[in-house]
């Protein structure tokens, strides 16, 4: 829907959305209504005689300071508008508050959407909650990807719109691993990339994000699963055990060390993993698993699938989150 700005009486900028929302002249051909006015009269028919999902949220002001706490169990009973921006919003909604007198309510998107609102960018609140919650952790997986830094709980929070708690949860739920696992993995990729590229492990440091040296290396044996200067020289020297196993992922080539996790690949099928493993490590000794390794990582599969609406998360970040838990786990077996 398009937008005109107009001069507010109080010279303030606000947004006026075209259409819909032109209040109409008076029908005894007195002054026209004002936009505010217009707008509170359509509120007033849409809730007319409707019930709102919630018993709790019974009137304008229980409204009004479910807003102000950013109540998740109001989310779906009723959404409220902004008549300075245009938008409305679910109550839960990260955004800053607006003015009670700018604001109102109604029982649902459509209606807010028939008054000439449009959803917040923010909150999504015309996506049911199952969307809401695949594209917050979307957004948050490739924040991560993107930065150098590791950004905070707090800020993955604010660049969604939930709570920190909350947020924590639905990441937990949709990956089966933690934001900062996610983080990790992400981090863990940068510096896979770095180390072959750059003429010194010292550059790598830096080019993959870590501010400083000085606990990088036992960090990053942990990561690679052998020291950055093995990786760097294809694994030379090093005995790599593999073992192949089936996930709904597609097939899945996990490497070891005697240091943890050097690989956890994901392809079409085992050849193509083999002759990736052998390229990356074109320098070490690659003999096939023992049955140890195998058993570990079949009942590491079995608890590492996340629940069924994850299936909507894409592919790169589920199988990403996989390899962190599986190589978490192994190691820590």
């Amino acid at each position: 829907m398009s937008a005109v700005r107009e001069q507010a009486p109080d010279a303030a900028r606000c947004i006026r959305p075209v259409g819909r929302l032109r209040p109409p002249v008076a029908a005894d051909g007195g002054p026209a209504l004002t936009r505010e006015t217009h707008i509170r009269q359509i509120h007033i028919r849409e809730t007319r005689n409707r019930e709102f999902p919630a018993r709790e949220f019974t009137d304008d002001e229980a409204r009004w300071r479910a807003v102000l706490r950013r109540d998740r169990r109001a989310d779906g009973a009723f959404c409220y508008s902004v008549l300075t921006t245009g938008t409305y919003s679910r109550p839960s909604c990260g955004s800053r508050h607006a003015r009670r007198a700018n604001t109102v309510f109604f029982p649902d998107p459509a209606a807010a959407e028939r008054a000439g609102f449009r959803p917040c960018r923010r909150c999504r609140p015309d996506q049911t909650g199952a969307d809401a919650h695949v594209e917050a952790v979307v957004r948050s997986c490739r924040l991560m990807e993107a930065s150098g830094e590791i950004p905070s709980l707090g800020e993955l929070a604010a660049a969604t719109g939930f709570s920190r708690f909350h947020f924590h949860r639905v990441f937990t739920v949709l990956t089966g691993i933690t934001p900062k696992a996610y983080a990790t993995a992400c981090r863990a990729d940068r510096l896979r990339q770095a180390i072959p590229r750059t003429r010194t492990i010292t550059e790598a440091i830096y080019e993959a994000g870590f501010n400083s040296s000085g606990n990088f290396y036992a960090l990053a044996q942990r990561l690679l699963g052998m020291t950055p200067t093995a990786f760097k020289n294809s694994g030379r020297g090093l005995d790599i055990h593999y073992a192949f196993a089936d996930c709904e992922l597609g097939p899945l080539l996990v490497g070891t060390t005697a240091a943890g996790v050097c690989a956890a690949l994901f392809g079409p099928d085992t050849e193509t993993l083999l002759r990736r493993l052998r390229g990356r490590f074109a320098q070490s000794a690659l003999t096939a698993a023992d049955l140890g390794l195998g058993r570990r990582l079949a009942v590491t599969l079995c608890g590492a699938a996340p629940p069924a609406d994850g299936h909507a998360i894409p592919w790169d970040i589920r199988r990403r989150a996989l390899g962190e838990r599986l190589r978490a786990e192994l190691n820590a077996a």
